[in-house]
């Protein structure tokens, strides 16, 4: 029984189970002597090979396997033997039995059930089969077979003269009619070192498990093997297996992102020791899928692990490593998953370079999702620009001023002059819609975005266009309540000199009447001196006021 350095020496339970014609009698070791069970069990036919698998045996009959539950004697039919030939049984680690059938060796458990899709396959029908850990052991016609169990690989032929008999102990011994061999396993570490230049890694890290070697050494190990299987699975294609060993090892995301063709920026690029793989086409984006799900790990482990981080350099390294992590995923999104551009964008916790993300978006012509970042960034200049420049465009998905106008509604007092700048085109194309850049205000209590001064806005506005003011203090003051006097006056005054141009003369003077008789807000000794004579009605509810 294999025992690992270090671990505890197990209490061994011995039983004894006998073979009499058509029954089989348990005995177990007690107080230095065989006891007797008193539970003979029934067969229906003479045993030729039995093995303990727990509390069952496995029984090979003449023709077929069974299963015995040795507590109550209930009896589980498997298989037959197979074609001339005398049943092998051999009991394995974990409570499970090896059974052969022709050139076939089944894996089962306790209860008869097969615990490998596939099973071990032999160059010819053993004659003799045991098992020796970790290897599975059969005497063939003319040769000894050496395989083992999981993963599934012909270790070792070795060519014998008629070989018939098999025993194991410390060593494993075959004789024939003449003569007895002995057979000297290798040590681990060269069996190890040979498998592994044969690209046997699973087998590698199952001998390295049985490694008896200080943790430390025992660890790098385990840790070589596994990160040159990852390497190895890698090269194949197989990249998910690959990266979620990448993962397990935790190897740095730098290292694994520099696997994949023009994801590091130029400044983490490094030549490797091994080689890697030309990528491309389908396989290219099969791989990129297979780092997604590694990258957001590795991002959900990071942001878990991040906090007030004490140690500067350590600090500075998180933010470096997280600015990668967010840029490679943006463009691995590019390439195979362009609906989770935006939401990345648009997480108020993403670390995307400005720069690498700017070079990948403008290459795919992702315009909409350019605006993102550069909003992201606060690069609101940038992102205006864009947005008029393809604004006037007749067709995509910036095309017209819609755009703009939502960016601006979302800006806030402390980019009034961007706001100012940007919005002249608007308002002097389309009035309506320019307007609603200062009377559309976000009402999502998380916003950080505050009203714009009002006071200041219709300054900007009468410049542009006076009446565009007007609509906005009428909505100001009727839709949003403000008292303030300048104000009141301020519109009064805009109505009398749109009066005074002779535009819209009825309209605005009915409306110039109307706020009059109704505002209880202006400051009517201020202004009744800059009303003409002629404006005899208006002068006359100033004056009564």
């Amino acid at each position: 029984i294999h025992r690992p350095l270090g671990a505890p020496v197990p209490k061994y339970r011995l039983r004894l189970a006998v073979s009499v014609r058509r029954r089989i009698e348990l005995f177990e070791w007690r107080d230095n002597s065989f006891q007797d069970l008193n539970l003979d069990l029934n067969l229906p036919d003479g045993a030729k090979a039995i093995a303990w698998c727990s509390n069952s045996l496995g029984v090979g009959f003449r023709k077929e396997y069974c299963i015995i539950k040795t507590q109550t004697g209930k009896l589980i039919e498997l298989f037959p033997t197979g074609k001339n030939q005398d049943p092998l049984v051999s009991g394995l680690p974990e409570e499970k039995l090896a059974l052969g059938k022709d050139e076939m060796t089944v894996i089962v458990n306790a209860d008869g059930k097969p615990t490998q899709k596939h099973a071990t396959m032999w160059s010819e029908p053993p004659l003799v089969m045991e098992y020796y850990h970790p290897y599975l052991i059969a005497i063939l016609p003319s040769l000894v077979e050496i395989r083992s169990i999981e993963p599934k690989v012909l270790v070792q032929t070795i060519q014998l003269p008629h070989p018939k008999y098999l025993a194991l102990g410390r060593s494993v011994f075959v004789a024939s009619s003449n003569a007895i061999w002995r057979l000297v396993a290798k040590p681990l570490s060269l069996q190890i070192e040979q498998f592994m230049s044969s690209s046997q890694f699973e087998l590698s890290l199952r001998l390295a498990e049985m490694i008896d070697d200080d943790d430390e050494k025992k660890f790098e190990c385990l840790y070589d093997i596994q990160f040159k299987f990852a390497l190895h699975l890698f090269t194949k294609h197989r990249f998910e297996e690959s990266l979620r060993i990448f993962a397990r090892l935790d190897t740095g995301p730098i290292e694994v992102i520099g696997l994949f063709p023009a994801l590091l920026p130029k400044s983490h690029t490094k030549q490797y020791d091994y080689r890697v793989p030309v990528l491309a086409g389908a396989e290219l984006e099969k791989g990129y899928l297979a780092l997604i799900e590694y990258l957001m790990e590795k991002r959900n482990l990071q942001k878990k692990s991040t906090g007030n981080d004490s140690d500067v350099d350590l600090a500075s390294y998180q933010r470096d490593l997280s600015e990668i992590i967010d840029t490679t995923l943006l463009k691995c999104y590019v390439e195979v998953k362009e609906s989770l551009v935006g939401p990345l964008l648009k997480h108020p916790d993403n670390n995307c370079h400005l720069q690498e993300s700017e070079r990948t978006l403008i290459k795919a012509e992702k315009w909409s999702d350019l605006v993102l970042l550069y909003s992201s960034k606060r690069e609101h200049a940038k992102a205006l620009k864009l947005l008029i420049e393809k604004a006037h465009q007749k067709s995509g998905s910036l095309s017209g001023h819609t755009r703009t106008v939502e960016y601006l509604q979302n800006l806030g007092p402390d980019y009034l002059d961007l706001i100012f700048e940007y919005s002249k085109w608007i308002l002097k194309a389309h009035q309506f819609d320019g307007l609603k850049i200062f009377t559309v205000r976000n009402e999502d209590p998380r916003s950080e975005v505050g009203p714009l001064p009002v006071e200041k806005v219709v300054k900007f506005l009468k410049e542009v266009n006076k009446e565009i003011a007007i609509k906005y203090l009428e909505h100001v003051i009727h839709e949003w309540r403000y008292k303030t006097p300048d104000l009141h006056n301020e519109l009064i005054l805009l109505y009398l000199f749109e009066i005074q141009e002779n535009r819209f003369v009825e309209d605005y003077r009915e409306q110039l009447m109307s706020f009059l008789e109704n505002s209880e807000s202006y400051k009517a000794a201020t202004l009744i001196r800059r009303f003409p004579p002629d404006f005899r009605h208006e002068r006359a509810l100033l004056s009564e006021n």
